[in-house]
């Protein structure tokens, strides 16, 4: 049965407990007993967790709960993939650090980032089956707040998104996203996402750290691998790849050292949500950043260590990854 940290089912709870709403009467039906709340390394079921949302949403009956409770939320609180965030120098940064470790803040929806000329768009999708178009709700409203309130809190700036689609119909509150927003949103759209100006990507962090940014990673890459450790083919797959690194498997190769065929492999990591290239691109990232940050090593001494054939290319590749080039990268991590 898969399990998922659960910081953010945690703060759920406690923010009904700020309403009045006991922990008991919130965890009805989950099988977890409050003693949960007290243990930091405990998991939690996806199905467990959209039963605590289920019963927030009727408890308080608040059908934009979403909307209200987002802006309280303190990214402090959600561990070290939080001061990641919070530490990280940019606004950019911040982005990446996000998403990289996206799996450890337990959250119900999954993003994904498409850059363009003029604007940043991010795409929200459900991490697990919902059977309940509240539950989805009530999910992309506390991202939306949440993203929004900490976008802002990181930059000591007022954000703004440029606009918003959503796929459901208007849930009645509307009038609440143009409070809290202040933007175009648009309901009954193909998809769900919203857009935010290019040209604030790069902006410094009122938080940055760099020296402490490289730790909080550090810790949330073991907290990766330990969690996906619950997970033996990923766990086999990176392992395949980083004792390879220099000459950097396909897929069919992976497939052979596992015993089964490439597409039984590409199936049952779908089943995961994810792919090969997702797994091979995290782990180049990692490495590349590490190596830049933390060691002597040229430019072809680390684009060799993790598989490019040429240093040009992985030049490219770290300025996709980042938003930087290797030398401003590596003068932002040794400043002060």
């Amino acid at each position: 049965m898969e399990r998922i940290p659960s910081d953010s089912a945690k703060w759920l709870v406690r923010q009904m407990a700020s309403m009045g709403i006991s922990p008991e009467r919130v965890l009805r039906g989950t099988g977890l007993a409050e003693s949960w709340l007290g243990d930091e390394n405990a998991l939690v079921t996806p199905s467990q967790y959209l039963r605590i949302v289920a019963n927030a949403l009727a408890e308080s009956g608040d059908p934009a709960l979403g909307l209200n409770i987002g802006p309280k939320q303190n990214l402090g609180e959600l561990g070290f993939w939080g001061y990641a965030i919070i530490s990280s120098p940019t606004l950019r940064e911040a982005n990446q650090a996000a998403l990289q470790f996206w799996e450890l803040n337990g959250s119900l929806v999954t993003l994904s980032c498409h850059e363009e000329r003029d604007y940043i768009t991010w795409v929200i999708s459900p991490a697990f089956p919902m059977n309940s178009q509240s539950l989805w709700i009530y999910s992309v409203e506390e991202l939306l707040t949440t993203f929004h309130t900490a976008a802002g809190f990181l930059t000591n700036h007022e954000f703004q998104y440029a606009e918003i689609h959503l796929t459901y119909p208007d849930p009645g509150h509307s009038a609440r996203y143009t409070e809290l927003f202040r933007c175009p949103v648009h309901f009954g759209s193909d998809k769900d996402l919203f857009r935010v100006a290019a040209d604030g990507a790069d902006r410094p962090t009122f938080t940055g750290h760099p020296q402490m940014a490289l730790v909080c990673q550090q810790q949330c890459r073991e907290l990766q691998a330990r969690l996906r450790g619950c997970d033996e083919l990923t766990g086999a797959i990176r392992e395949i790849i980083v004792s390879s690194m220099g000459q950097i498997p396909h897929l069919p190769e992976v497939a052979g050292r596992l015993a089964m065929s490439p597409r039984t492999l590409r199936r049952r990591l779908h089943e995961r949500g994810t792919t090969y290239q997702h797994i091979l691109d995290e782990i180049r990232i990692e490495l590349a950043k590490e190596y830049v940050a933390s060691t002597g090593l040229s430019v072809d001494q680390i684009a060799g260590r993790i598989g490019f054939a040429e240093a040009t290319t992985f030049r490219r590749a770290f300025k996709k990854w980042t938003g930087m080039n290797i030398k401003e990268f590596k003068r932002r991590r040794s400043d002060p």
